[in-house]
């Protein structure tokens, strides 16, 4: 595997009134080449994230991570770094229930599905995406939320290179910004960021796939009946097509990407989603995120630090593997990422946890 990463540059969060404290976390650029993928949506280790700074712009805010004994260290000229490369391949915020809080726990996410694994919970991943855990401080009570300048979107300048050097679509590489996922942890709740979006698209977290052989076909059981992968009730009653002698192509199908759904193969019997939502009570829990205007100040704030308060924040970037945009053809894809905060001073703290 040939990589390349780009390094980071600090960006300054433009100046504001006495009210508000900025912070700007960092921003990156990166791209990754692989030689392989495996299958559930098909990506694996396309992404590499490396050389992370964490900053604040704001002095008023300190802004620290842990040393080699644990300790919380604050940083002289309010940056951290880090870098440590780590690599991103399908994980899903499926299954986890991050809303517990402790400052031992980090926040948790589900493995991909390799066929071993069976069809509903995965097991926790423990790598496949980036996590930073940080220290803020203040004086005074400030809320803190995204800025406006928050981004992350495709490097349209690396992808149609990568597009003229591989014969790939530099338009299938750009959607690589659909995938992408920013959370933030700590006591104040779980707050999923997602780019790119005016509403939250509610990503459904199950659904027909073909990890099993990779052959073309929706995974089905010794019962020749088509199975659900992912989250959903389980006293949902599955409703099926009667099966047919020939293989059956279905619409809805016939532009996605490798490893999400497929055909049905002559007899097996077909998995009736709308049918089993309208009278088998399938209830397909889906993804809960934020788009970036809910995140700007006055909507939902990402934490609270009291006066004199050490705040942890626990910062991850991961793909999520249920987005009907991460599969293989992202491979070589490139993105560019700049997380920023701004704060407004208040003394009185949430009375409510933030989730």
């Amino acid at each position: 595997m040939f990589t390349r990463v780009r390094s980071m540059r600090k960006i300054g969060v433009r100046q504001r009134s006495l009210l508000w404290a900025g912070l700007a976390l960092f921003s990156l650029t990166l791209s990754a080449f692989v030689t392989s993928t495996i299958a559930w949506f098909s990506v694996s280790d396309f992404l590499t994230v490396g050389n992370i700074k964490v900053a604040v712009t704001d002095h008023d805010i300190r802004i620290g991570t842990r040393n080699s004994l644990g300790a919380v260290e604050f940083e002289s000229d309010d940056i951290v770094s880090n870098d440590e490369q780590a690599f991103l391949s399908p994980v899903s915020s499926m299954f986890q229930d991050n809303s517990r809080y402790l400052e031992s726990l980090f926040p948790t996410l589900s493995n991909e599905y390799p066929s071993i694994h069976g069809y509903r919970e995965t097991g926790k991943a423990t790598s496949g995406f980036y996590q930073e855990e940080i220290f803020l401080t203040s004086d005074v009570g400030t809320y803190v939320y995204l800025d406006e300048s928050t981004y992350v979107v495709a490097n349209r300048h690396l992808n149609e290179i990568a597009a003229t050097q591989t014969g790939l679509s530099a338009d299938e590489l750009n959607k690589v910004e659909d995938a992408i996922r920013v959370s933030f942890y700590s006591e104040d709740g779980y707050v999923i960021y997602e780019p790119n979006v005016e509403e939250s698209s509610k990503t459904p977290l199950a659904g027909l796939l073909d990890v099993s052989f990779y052959d073309g076909y929706i995974d089905y059981n010794s019962s020749n009946e088509e199975v659900l992968y992912g989250e959903y009730n389980e006293d949902a009653t599955l409703k099926y097509d009667d099966a047919v002698d020939h293989d059956v192509s279905h619409h809805e199908y016939e532009s996605s990407k490798p490893g999400v759904g497929g055909k049905t193969l002559a007899g097996v019997k077909h998995l009736n989603l709308e049918k089993s939502v309208n009278e088998g009570n399938l209830k397909i829990k889906n993804e809960e995120t934020y788009a970036l205007k809910d995140l700007l100040l006055k909507g939902k704030y990402v934490t609270y630090i009291a006066p004199k308060e050490v705040k942890r924040l626990v910062l991850t970037i991961y793909l999520e593997g249920w987005d009907k945009e991460c599969s293989n053809d992202l491979i070589n894809a490139a993105f560019s990422a700049h997380i920023a905060f701004m704060g407004e001073h208040r003394t009185v703290a949430p009375d409510y946890p933030n989730y």
